[in-house]
């Protein structure tokens, strides 16, 4: 029988809580990110939840938040149409970039002197919001542009240490960019958009879910590992960095806990009343986050009972999750040119 998680509150935020980023392990440990609708990023200790600062300018809701392995940079996506770069360490406001849509993804390089940006899909009329921007923070001026997209994207992220970017867009595609070519390398197309997509700790097993399936692939070969599908539609899924388990956050408000090898269902409960928007491993694979509509962010730990951060071992009995399931197939786009 499974064990109560006695989830870690994180208050402070108002709005739906749309985005998720921990930064690595670093010297004072490692850092969670959140971005808001309310108009604020904030800033909090990874493993406890404590907040550490936020982040906010002219009171814009904020789409989309990436954070630097070593937590020093971080960077927020906006409704008015920016990028921001901030000071993880002091929260002073470095810089920003002006585009032409809503900034919906954004991401850091390893090393952060590039950042990924993605648009927010509007559906009709707005010509930029199917394009993706490279930026060297060195030199902001003129990005590099990646077009090809028939719609906005949904998530962009750096892979092959740095030489490519994958993107998952409302086109359903995921697509592989090649930043040395400028080309688009491979994509594959989903029968339903992405609601997320990460890469893993070993760099290069990415974690996606859409509908009631999560996907693994392999970047390097750009292929399909493993498709698991879960009883409920999927918002999120997110990958243990030792790949032991993968967790992932349903619409019927379940977290469902699984096996990576065998797709066994660990363990599974109700994580929230609200509609959840996030779900995503700590680097050290110790505590899961989640976020949700009206500002709910919660921390939940991997190993029920263990002592660790502000957890003791008081444990009860959890509930068995519902049933309900379907099917979904991938397309191959390699095979469609």
């Amino acid at each position: 029988m499974s064990k109560t998680q006695l989830p870690v509150d994180c208050v402070g935020h108002k709005g739906n809580v749309v985005n998720l980023a921990y930064s690595k392990v670093c010297s004072s440990g490692y850092y969670l990110a959140s971005a808001c609708h309310d108009g604020q990023a904030m800033l909090r200790h990874g493993d406890t939840g404590d907040w550490v600062g936020t982040f906010e300018k002219d009171g814009e809701a904020m789409l989309s938040v990436d954070i630097n392995q070593d937590a020093t940079r971080l960077v927020t996506g906006g409704d008015d149409c920016t990028a921001r770069i901030w000071d993880a360490v002091d929260g002073k406001h470095l810089s920003k970039i002006m585009l032409s849509s809503p900034v919906r993804c954004v991401a850091l390089a390893s090393q952060s002197q590039t950042l990924a940006v993605g648009c927010l899909d509007r559906q009709q009329g707005h010509k930029s919001d199917d394009m993706l921007y490279i930026y060297s923070l060195d030199n902001p001026g003129l990005p590099q542009i990646f077009q090809g997209l028939s719609r906005g994207l949904r998530d962009v992220i750096f892979c092959r240490e740095d030489r490519a970017l994958l993107s998952s867009s409302h086109d359903r595609t995921i697509r592989l960019w090649d930043l040395v070519s400028e080309k688009q390398a491979h994509s594959i197309t989903l029968p339903h958009h992405a609601k997320s997509m990460e890469l893993c700790a070993d760099g290069r097993t990415v974690t996606i879910a859409y509908g009631h399936s999560v996907v693994f692939l392999d970047v390097e070969r750009f292929e399909v590992l493993q498709h698991r599908k879960l009883p409920g539609r999927v918002l999120g899924a997110s990958l243990h960095p030792e790949k032991e388990s993968f967790v992932c956050a349903a619409s019927n408000n379940y977290i469902y806990k699984c096996d990576y090898s065998t797709d066994e269902i660990l363990d599974s409960f109700v994580a929230h009343n609200e509609k959840m928007r996030c779900i995503k491993y700590s680097p050290d694979g110790e505590v899961f986050a989640t976020s949700t509509d009206n500002g709910g962010l919660r921390l939940w730990q991997q190993n029920v009972g263990k002592k660790y951060a502000l957890w003791d071992t008081q444990t009860d009995d959890a509930q068995d999750p519902e049933d309900a399931n379907q099917g979904d197939e991938i397309v191959d786009g390699n095979e469609q040119h």
